[in-house]
């Protein structure tokens, strides 16, 4: 039977999902809560109600999950940047492992995946670990004209912040710099409706993020001293998105921000009518136009719009169980289909003997580059183009001029959310790469292409969560696939 919107019912919350929902049953019927954690006993106001779910908010707390505790954010509520700070942090872990099995199960049609415990973070309570912030610029109804903040969840409410307890501390003092330099100068907020106004986004980057016990944030940029890593750059990029070619008084804006911690001032012009972060050029107002972060024994240049991990410490562990589950001899060739700035790929250079990284992004590539010479790595070349285009040329190419001499030994796969198009999959599956390891930030989309490969005749070996996004719904998986005649005649079914 379907609750009637509007109704109030008492529920209790079973599990939760990736975008933050706990899930409970009325007569059967499945329902979202917002801010739910299982456990739960709720009263529940019911906002939508359709054929087979709908969704609810909470009235009232009737007996509360053994997992709820205060959350120290004073927007926690309001703000969309995370979802569980109102949950001890050993059963988050917990969540996101059954998320990531539910996906392969439901999606991917997978039995009993072989799923391992998720690697936390190190840092207890984990705070402060992200590396980047984007902050939106929108019209308000108060006397500056403009909000920046980060949106509400699921809306285009700006919720403004002075403090964040994920976020680098370095991103408040920046984002404070660029509010003043806006009231100050009267520059308008972007209208995605009208298509007019000056300033869309700001962009922080940083490198090495202070960890509880871990940095040495006290000292200044480029001094702070880092248990985990022996030295912490501590550099700062702040990339501001605009709807024109200039900004007022930029000398006075760049030495403003880098009275607030930025190391470098990039200006992104951003014209086009759409809602993404980064326009299509990019000109450096001051520093270096990059930050560098050192992963392990890998130094990595960062340029704007080239993707980077957003959680360096546990950035490494991901990149050693990539490493480790590829199970390098070095006599491999390596195809890393979404190579970014180098990511993985330099990791695990040292390990193998040639290794081919595509990327659709040329900035990206070119940041690729210049990391392979920074850190004396020789044997990896690189080719700008997007996957799906590029790797099945790859695979056919006769001329002799392909950088492959033959069929790769195992492929890397790092794709954005979206997930892998259908033509790359079946590129490798024509191919019979015979080994796999897939990198994945949404567990969704990382099911959908699992079944592909597995109805193409992979067998899933092990799939390694790693928790990148604590206080959040989202899940970081490392993943080994393998064709099924190596897998049945191989140790690698004892994983």
């Amino acid at each position: 039977m379907i609750p009637e919107k509007n109704s109030q019912q008492i529920i209790e919350i079973e599990s939760v999902t990736a975008k933050g929902f706990g899930v409970g049953y009325i007569d059967g019927f499945t329902m979202f809560v917002d801010g739910a954690l299982p456990g739960d006993k709720l009263k529940i106001h019911v906002l939508k109600a359709k054929s087979r779910y709908g969704y609810g908010k909470i009235i009232e707390i009737i007996s509360p999950s053994p997992h709820r505790i205060e959350s120290p954010c004073p927007v926690f509520n309001r703000c969309g940047g995370c979802q569980w700070q109102n949950c001890e942090y050993s059963a988050q872990l917990g969540f996101k492992k059954q998320i990531v099995i539910d996906a392969l199960e439901r999606i991917g049609r997978v039995k009993k995946p072989p799923v391992l415990d998720v690697i936390g973070h190190p840092q207890l309570p984990p705070l402060n670990y992200r590396n980047k912030a984007v902050f939106p610029i929108v019209p308000a109804d108060n006397q500056h004209g403009f909000a920046i903040g980060m949106f509400s969840a699921r809306s285009h409410r700006i919720v403004e912040i002075e403090n964040c307890n994920i976020q680098h501390p370095a991103h408040v003092a920046v984002l404070k710099a660029a509010k003043k330099y806006m009231r100050r100068n009267k520059i308008s907020p972007y209208d995605e409706t009208t298509h007019r106004g000056l300033m869309r986004f700001v962009m922080i980057r940083t490198s090495a993020p202070p960890q509880s016990g871990c940095c040495d944030s006290s000292r200044p940029p480029g001094q702070r001293a880092c248990a985990r890593e022996g030295l912490a750059t501590g550099e700062v990029m702040v990339v501001l998105t605009i709807n024109a070619d200039k900004l007022p008084l930029e000398d006075k804006l760049a030495q403003d921000l880098e009275d607030a911690g930025a190391t470098t001032v990039v200006i992104s012009r951003h014209t086009a009518k759409n809602n993404l972060v980064l326009g299509s050029s990019f000109r450096v107002l001051s520093g270096s136009g990059f930050i560098r972060e050192r992963i392990g024994h890998v130094t990595y240049q960062i340029s704007a719009p080239s993707f980077f991990q957003i959680n360096p410490v546990q950035t490494k562990a991901l990149y050693e169980m990539a490493v480790s589950q590829a199970k390098l001899t070095g006599n491999e060739t390596i195809l890393d289909a979404h190579v970014g700035a180098g990511g993985v790929s330099l990791y695990a250079a040292k390990h193998t003997k040639k290794i081919i990284g595509v990327d659709i992004v040329q900035q990206a590539i070119d940041d690729g580059k210049k990391n392979a010479a920074i850190n004396g790595i020789t044997n990896m070349q690189f080719l700008c183009g997007a996957a799906e285009e590029v790797v099945p040329k790859l695979f056919s190419s006769g001329d002799g001029e392909s950088p492959l001499e033959n069929i790769p030994d195992i492929v890397f796969l790092d794709p954005p959310r979206k997930g892998c198009d259908p033509v790359l999959l079946n590129a490798l599956i024509s191919a019979q790469i015979e080994k796999i390891v897939y990198i994945s930030c949404d567990p969704a989309t990382f099911a959908r292409d699992v079944k592909i490969l597995t109805e193409g005749g992979y067998s899933l070996v092990t799939v390694q969560p790693v928790d990148m996004f604590p206080h959040t719904g989202k899940v970081e998986v490392s993943a080994l696939l393998l064709m099924d005649t190596l897998y049945k005649s191989s140790n690698f079914g004892s994983l």
